[in-house]
């Protein structure tokens, strides 16, 4: 007698790039992988089958696209996918996760994940139609970057494609280069910024994978009316309380940000700003009003709170989409630039080459800290971005990341943690953030655990959270922000729903309702399970040989108060140091 294995109709395709071969590998009950998706599968694979202390861009490290476990489904803000690898910024494990058209068109043709395995010989894009990959030599695309690329991708393929590309900041392998994902207007404008996984792929050989919407959706649900009232009371939810969020973008937080002190400011040398008016969410508003951009844009499909942008000048071409808070902390107050339509024209760049914008903030500050550029002057940036199409060695070496870079010129204030450039929180005002950041496997980075002004991951437990700069409860605080944004992280949401307990309950009704009986688990196993995650991915940043020690913010953050206040960094070491062991 044959017992037949139930069916998740969802697969995972391994592509190996030397050899061409490609397998597609079907989820069923007890499969290695059944409860791994996203982040979490992206994590599971990285840290089986990469070997923890290979060259991040050699033919040893893999390229992870994972769709979440509810990636494309009716759930709200469900439209993330996780990009992984092991990080050539951080040398360490990284998670990078985006929005755009591509991850639920993935979900919807019953692909978890696609893994690069190897690298090609010549340069190829990846085309993805109902379930199946075909290889293409992608040289007429070779030297091009993400706004051209994606227009000749939309003409050559289809105009409602979803794509991942790379721009020249992944083919020249810049550590800190992004992978762009077309947004729902066709823009490349959503990008997996963070540890340089566009140099992961460009090391591939890999200049985009093309994803074709499915002609027939195959998303699977158990039980279809549970899973519809959930979410329609959720987004209902999310509609009502992020209104601000959908007319201001994440922009809306720089003027409240610099009030606080909290505001990157001269490279982390103050927490708030003189000239933040020009840089607000409300300069920004008004500039995309003056100008007839778009505000309260969705970045990916199903989203209720629809925070992005769309920004033209006024002569009415592009400039940008998707102006954020994180661009213009690192880009305006950090390198004392004043007017948002500058900051504007510096993402364009960031956008078009497939930079991180985090990244390229910090490390400007560094070229800023040698005198080898003024403070706020934002002209020259911008021909240092155009100087890498010609290869001009001072913009080749905005591609070695703010750390390396600084060590380079001699520059003492490098403002890093596991050699990723700080995120737009000064930890000094926002404590659960910096905590977040000594602590986080994926280095430096406030979205692996975003303790932000009454961020709290237990609605009836205070934290303080309206005083973000008092110490108490923040220890507590990042670390189940690490626990919960793992869950989000891996069920495809976007982490503006929040990284809650509360939330967690949702996830686990929504869960049960797609997929049946076995997943009826309780919030509190998704929280041991998200902790067993957590501690997987720490043992391979310990196997790579990221030691314990460089689980700490940098000195001058440690040492220095900020300047235009008394408020310094006040964190007890031992809670930092015995911060997993508590897990």
């Amino acid at each position: 007698m044959i017992t037949m294995t139930k069916s998740y109709n969802q697969f995972i395709i391994r592509i190996d790039l030397d050899s061409n071969n490609i397998l597609k590998d079907e989820i069923v009950e007890n499969h290695s992988y059944e409860f791994f998706a996203g982040r979490s599968l992206s994590s599971k694979i990285i840290s089986e089958e990469v070997p923890p202390k290979c060259d991040p861009l050699g033919k040893e490290n893999k390229l992870i696209f994972a769709t979440g476990f509810l990636t494309g489904t009716l759930a709200p803000n469900s439209g993330r996918i996780s990009i992984g690898a092991k990080s050539p910024l951080t040398e360490g494990i990284k998670e990078s996760n985006t929005g755009g058209r591509a991850p639920a068109y993935l979900s919807q043709q019953s692909i978890r994940a696609i893994i690069l395995q190897n690298k090609a010989k010549e340069w190829l894009v990846i085309e993805v139609k109902d379930s199946n990959c075909e290889i293409h030599n992608g040289e007429k695309y070779r030297g091009l970057n993400n706004i051209e690329l994606s227009k000749r991708i939309l003409n050559d393929f289809g105009q409602r494609v979803g794509a991942f590309t790379i721009g020249l900041a992944g083919e020249k392998l810049f550590l800190n280069a992004s992978i762009a994902s077309l947004d729902m207007e066709g823009y490349p404008s959503r990008h997996a910024g963070r540890g340089g996984l566009g140099a992961v792929m460009g090391s591939k050989k890999v200049k985009a994978i093309i994803i074709h919407p499915s002609s027939k959706l195959k998303i699977y649900y158990h039980d279809k009316l549970m899973f519809q009232n959930i979410s329609k009371k959720w987004f209902i939810e999310l509609m009502q309380t992020k209104k601000l969020f959908s007319k201001y973008g994440t922009s809306l937080g720089v003027a409240p940000m610099s009030q606080s002190h909290g505001l990157p400011t001269m490279n982390f040398r103050k927490g708030s700003f003189e000239n933040v008016n020009g840089i607000s969410g409300e300069a920004l508003h008004d500039y995309i009003i003056k100008y007839k951009g778009k505000f309260s844009v969705p970045c990916s499909s199903n989203c209720a709170i629809r925070c992005s942008n769309i920004i033209f000048d006024e002569n009415g071409n592009h400039i940008t989409s998707s102006l954020e808070y994180e661009t213009i902390g690192l880009n305006a107050s950090n390198l004392m630039i004043r007017d948002i339509e500058h900051i504007a024209w510096i993402n364009h760049y960031y956008e078009d080459f497939g930079i991180d914008s985090i990244e390229a903030g910090n490390t400007f500050a560094i070229l800023m800290e040698a005198k080898k550029l003024n403070w706020g002057d934002w002209e020259k940036i911008i021909g240092i971005l155009k100087g890498i199409k010609d290869d001009n060695p001072e913009s080749l070496d905005i591609g070695l990341g703010c750390y390396r870079l600084g060590k380079k010129l001699g520059v003492k204030r490098i403002p890093h943690v596991k050699r990723q450039g700080l995120p737009a929180y000064d930890p000094r005002s926002y404590k659960g953030m910096g905590i977040t950041y000594a602590t986080s496997p994926m280095g430096a980075d406030h979205t692996a655990g975003p303790a932000i002004f009454n961020r709290r991951a237990y609605e009836k437990f205070d934290y303080k959270a309206d005083q973000p700069w008092d110490p108490e409860f923040k220890v507590k605080l990042s670390k189940e922000l690490q626990i919960f944004i793992m869950i989000i992280d891996s069920m495809g949401l976007c982490y503006f729903v929040g990284p809650s307990y509360e939330n967690t309950l949702r996830v686990a009704d929504l869960l049960k309702a797609r997929f049946g009986p076995r997943w009826n688990k309780s919030a509190e196993e998704w929280i041991e399970w998200s902790k067993k995650c957590l501690l997987m991915e720490r043992d391979f940043n310990i196997r790579a040989g990221i030691s314990e020690e460089e689980d700490k913010l940098p000195d001058f953050i440690e040492t220095e108060p900020l300047e235009e206040i008394d408020r310094r960094w006040n964190i007890d070491k031992n809670e930092i140091k015995n911060f997993w062991k508590s897990f």
